[in-house]
């Protein structure tokens, strides 16, 4: 099965917070990483979305230390809404890598 990670960076202008978490997260950039499997047996090439993760810096207690924390689209959708200042804006950019991996079933 082939499997593709898509790596993008988020720019968050305010502190914010995810449904499902009391943690506050500090304004700045975040790396989103979204991991999709490709559809077989289609006639046109498509993947479909596994799992997607905000990549968060440790807290000054754990220097050097990161967390994927596990995001949905409309959790990311609402976040960057609420975060949104029509004069600066919240900015994405992508870099995509495709992973060939086997298929282990």
């Amino acid at each position: 099965m082939e499997t593709r990670t898509t790596r993008s960076k988020l720019t968050f202008l305010h502190d914010f917070t995810l449904t499902g978490s009391d943690e506050l997260f500090p304004a700045g950039e975040y790396d989103l990483v979204v991991e999709e499997e490709r559809l077989q047996g289609l006639t046109f090439v498509a993947y479909r979305q596994k799992a997607a993760f905000l990549r968060v810096a440790g807290n000054p207690r754990s220097a050097g230390r990161t967390e994927m924390r596990p995001v949905s689209n409309a959790d990311l959708k609402q976040a960057l809404g609420r975060d949104h200042d029509p004069a600066a804006g919240s900015t994405i950019t992508t870099d995509t890598h495709t992973v060939p991996q086997k298929d282990m079933t």
